[in-house]
């Protein structure tokens, strides 16, 4: 079954358990451990067979220029620091332009530089309190569990396939995944088995958040709805001789080796921006067809879920040691190897939003804003032909053309949306957001196609006015405000919203938001042609005012209306910056 938003962590599920305990050398400069070709010299009366050109390295390594701590506390002051001295001698730069999500690189130091994370936050790598403390509701042991004697009798053609390979590769059995808990886990590991299970929280709280803002992921280091980061932390411990064999990952990694030395060994991935892993490494195959079939719908270099052993023939290969920072992308093959007893690493993995994923719940959302679209697929199979049935598909397919061609990158994009720390609450009786937008009379807005504004019930603003308080102390309680909510971005299956902000409104402006949502909705319910329909800020000026004025004269309605101006100004400042709103680049015409 296809996931509907976080990624599964178990060691079994298609990626998130493809981190292992890692391994590094100190070696500078690029490290490539591959097969020389013989050179290409053409034969009398034969045709030259061309000369394959070589492929980038699937890894680079360094020694560390310098061995400044790495303090997962320093993402509280500047992230991009932290990512710094995680990569030096290699820029920040460097690294994001050349290698990010296709090279693998490793960065050598010396063991202190780890202090801060393993004093601080691992407790100095005691598995007893790490297991203590891990959220992990189960820890994952990793076991080999033999052949049965006879069982290529009865396994499937793949299956006899597979043990094939590991026997020409001479690579152990396939893992298993056990669940157990703590008790149980301390005991498997000192019987020999490896685990694998979620650092402690206070460490994922700061360094996922902080390597996303550190790599520029933005909202897209965010899930909707929650805004939870797209990432976690996992611990690897393993003694000697522990192998894992070839694979994939989903996710982009940083791996941290505490203690020990493995050996990791790469080679170039199949697919470009993966959105799935291989995992041949595993026994359990529950999620084979769910990886092969986005595997062959992403143009693979290769068709297989597990290439030949000549394939990794002429892999890289790199030791990690106690000090080394491993970074290895997504999709790219990989394989790891225990070299010591006792081996911890911790490994951040991070799943950052694709585009399929941020345009695909915008264009949904707009679909479910269609009557025709939302409809139930009914009535297909009671027509009395198939010509008739794709006749009414394509009738869907030309709403769904016309929407698609009326989303802009100002409907996706609300500047909020991009700012270092979208907003969560903003009070729109003094916020400063959207301060420089040129707001005059005549200035036209639009409505945004991806967002609304949700007027909060009385029993909602009452039981959020003590929190309100204390952020906002200048404001006095829940009975003198409205409390909205502006959504925008939800289109997918939980429809939690890539954007949401509560704007705290004084009882004044009211009648103001009144009038948008009454305009907003008028808008929706014309004719596709007429939802363009905009206004301007004179017009939500009168607007507001004709409800506050009563009886008054036009010199007393004039001076009402100069006097009210700037709250108006602020709220279309505010809702254009939250994208609720938009200015239109041009102000002639209605």
């Amino acid at each position: 079954m296809a996931p509907k938003r976080r990624m599964p962590r178990s060691p079994s599920a298609p990626g998130p358990a493809k981190k292992k305990a890692r391994s590094s050398t100190g070696t500078t400069s690029v490290t490539a451990n591959r097969s020389q070709s013989s050179s290409n010299k053409s034969s009398p009366g034969k045709t030259p067979t061309p000369k394959k050109l070589p492929s980038a390295p699937a890894l680079r390594t360094f020694s560390a220029s310098e061995s400044s701590f790495l303090d997962p506390q320093l993402v509280q002051v500047s992230p991009r620091e932290l990512l710094r001295r995680m990569l030096a001698p290699l820029s920040v730069e460097e690294f994001l332009q050349s290698c990010w999500g296709t090279t693998a690189v490793a960065v050598h130091g010396p063991v202190k530089r780890m202090r801060p994370l393993v004093r601080g936050f691992l407790h100095d790598l005691d598995l007893e309190a790490l297991l203590a403390e891990t959220p992990s509701e189960r820890v994952h042991a990793w076991v080999r569990t033999p052949a049965t004697p006879g069982a290529e009798h009865a396994s499937s053609h793949g299956q006899q396939q597979q043990q094939q390979q590991q026997q020409q590769q001479q690579q152990p059995a396939p893992l298993d995944s056990v669940g157990v808990d703590a008790d149980a886990a301390l005991g498997l590991s000192r019987a020999g088995a490896a685990l694998y299970f979620r650092a402690p929280e206070e460490l994922e709280n700061l360094l996922v958040p902080g390597l996303c803002d550190a790599l520029g992921a933005g909202f897209a280091g965010r899930y909707p709805g929650d805004g939870k980061p797209r990432g976690e932390i996992e611990t690897f411990i393993a003694g000697k001789g522990h192998f894992t064999g070839w694979h994939t990952d989903f996710q982009h990694n940083f791996t941290f080796q505490l203690r020990g030395s493995k050996r990791w060994k790469f080679k170039e991935g199949p697919v470009k921006n993966n959105v799935r892993a291989l995992t041949p490494h595993y026994r359990n195959r529950s999620n084979f067809e769910q990886q092969m079939k986005m595997h062959l719908i992403s143009d693979p270099v290769s068709p297989d879920f597990q290439p030949p052993a000549t394939f990794f023939e002429d892999a890289e290969e790199v030791t990690l040691h106690p000090g080394s920072v491993l970074y290895h992308p997504a999709g790219i093959w990989h394989c790891v190897e225990s070299l010591t007893e006792d081996t911890v690493a911790i490994n951040v993995s991070l799943t950052m939003a694709s585009w399929a994923d941020f345009l695909g719940d915008g264009l949904r959302q707009l679909f479910f804003a269609s009557p025709p679209l939302r409809a139930p697929a009914l009535g297909l199979g009671a027509l009395s032909s198939r010509s008739e049935a794709r006749a009414v598909v394509e009738e869907r397919l030309r709403e769904v053309r016309r929407l698609v061609n009326s989303l802009t990158a100002e409907d996706l994009l609300p500047p909020a949306l991009l700012d270092p720390d979208p907003p969560r609450r903003v009070d729109l009786g003094s916020s400063r957001l959207g301060a420089a937008l040129p707001v005059r009379p005549e200035v036209s807005f639009r409505f945004s196609s991806l967002a609304v504004l949700v007027e909060l019930p009385d029993d909602a603003r009452e039981s959020e006015s003590e929190e309100e308080e204390e952020e906002c102390p200048k404001l006095s309680t829940a009975r003198r405000r409205y409390v909205y909510a502006l959504h925008a971005n939800f289109g997918n299956e939980d429809l939690a919203s890539w954007l949401r902000v509560k704007l705290v409104a004084p009882l004044a402006l009211a009648p103001a938001i009144a009038w948008l949502s009454e305009r907003h909705l008028r808008c929706r319910s014309k004719s596709a042609a007429a939802r363009g329909t905009h206004f301007t800020a004179g017009d939500l000026l009168a607007g507001f005012c004709g409800a506050k004025q009563g009886a008054l004269s036009t010199t007393q309605k004039a001076s009402f209306a100069v006097k009210h101006w700037p709250r108006v100004a602020r709220l279309l400042r505010v809702l254009c910056h939250c994208g609720y709103l938009q200015l239109l680049p041009s102000s002639s015409g209605r």
